[in-house]
């Protein structure tokens, strides 16, 4: 099963796959790891940010080898492409799916074309991060443009924050029209959601749930722990890996 199929199930059935973001091997193994304790499928982000980090190539490797290894489907998906020329490029390496964070309708029609029968998923609504500007449509304008930009997946605002763990209530009663779009919802800034209304908007649509911050926070909890008494970055970056999978297995056992 493809991811666009996997999601596409869980849409279906009112479940969720969670979609987590790496930038190095230790962040990927813990990911990988952390989806096995519980069985579910899990989706690897590499961000654009990521990929200027780690190199675009070198993550999709390390991404591609331990899904063959893992016990539990592991898809690879482009986060937060500002292009096409980003979007081309990840799609021409293989990864399984990618956002587009572009709004310009030319750009979203040759996205389409470029993504062919691979998913694609476009910000139709701007998540809050730092200063820039959240937005909100319609839903009238949103069907539109759900069908112009051919997106399998829409990214909406539902009150999130990127790069926040402070906990912010979703726009709950916002899903109940957004439900008529018919489409697969992703949540982006998992990280500032609360559980209890991550549950609910999973039931509602939300089929795709981005995390990042709350993982690295795990992550960088379990290297302070060890730098204190090891110089050693097996140690601590094995301690950060074990943390960051703990802390996975953890939030993803509380999803539908």
């Amino acid at each position: 099963m493809d991811v666009k199929e996997a999601v596409a199930q869980a849409h279906r059935q009112g479940r969720a796959l969670l979609a987590v973001n790496m930038v190095n091997l230790e962040t990927a193994q813990g990911i990988v790891w952390g989806a096995e304790r519980v069985g579910k499928p899990i989706i690897l982000m590499v961000s654009h940010n990521a990929a200027r980090y780690g190199g675009l190539e070198e993550l999709y490797a390390i991404g591609r080898i331990l899904g063959r290894k893992a016990r539990v489907p592991v898809y690879l998906h482009y986060d937060h492409a500002e292009d096409l020329a980003d979007l081309e490029a990840a799609y021409a390496l293989g990864f399984d799916s990618a956002m587009l964070e572009v709004e310009d309708e030319k750009v979203l029609r040759e996205a389409r074309r470029v993504a062919g029968a691979r998913a694609l998923e476009v910000e139709l609504e701007v998540v809050g991060k730092g200063g820039r500007r959240e937005t909100q449509r319609g839903v009238e304008e949103l069907a539109q443009l759900a069908v112009f930009s051919g997106a399998d997946w829409l990214v909406v605002n539902l009150g999130t924050r990127h790069k926040a763990l402070e906990q912010n209530r979703l726009h709950l009663e916002r899903l109940e029209e957004l439900r008529s779009l018919g489409k697969p919802l992703v949540l982006h800034g998992g990280s500032s959601a609360r559980l209890e209304d991550l549950r609910r908007a999973v039931r509602l649509g939300v089929a795709k749930v981005n995390v990042a911050t709350a993982a690295y926070h795990a992550f960088t909890e379990g290297v302070r722990q060890q730098m204190d008494t090891s110089t050693d970055p097996r140690n601590y970056l094995g301690e950060g890996r074990a943390k960051m999978g703990e802390w996975l297995a953890t939030f993803y056992r509380e999803l539908p």
